[in-house]
């Protein structure tokens, strides 16, 4: 295990630690809000080390944090990163094919397809 692996991992504990007192100190709190708060606490402070695990598991090499092969070739090849494209491929629009600024042209005109829908 990597130093920084182990070092995070010893981390964790200490938030586990802390994680036990604050669901201890929320058991027997007198007041709602301060109860209602530690709650809250709790919650973020599990989430926060549930996600340690998986940025320890990087660290130590158990998981693959590059993209697999077939993905970084299809980023080489200058494939369309639209989540669209698909959609539009079945439609017989096919944006690979086009300059930026043609898919672009051609995704404004899609409001004319669909009048109702609003920009945000």
């Amino acid at each position: 295990m990597s130093n920084s692996a182990a070092a995070l991992k010893e981390a964790v504990e200490f938030e586990k630690k802390a994680l036990e007192k604050y669901q201890e100190a929320a058991s027997i709190v007198k007041h709602p809000e301060t109860q209602e708060t530690l709650q809250k606490l709790t919650t973020e402070k599990q989430q926060t080390i549930e996600s340690m695990h998986w940025i320890i598991m990087a660290e130590a090499g158990k998981i693959e944090t590059e993209k697999p092969a077939e993905q970084a070739e299809e980023s080489k090849s200058g494939a369309s990163k639209c989540p669209f494209s698909g959609a539009l491929a079945e439609m017989g629009i096919d944006i690979t094919k086009m300059s930026k600024e043609e898919a672009m042209a051609k995704m404004g005109d899609m409001g004319k397809i669909f009048p109702e829908s609003t920009e945000s």
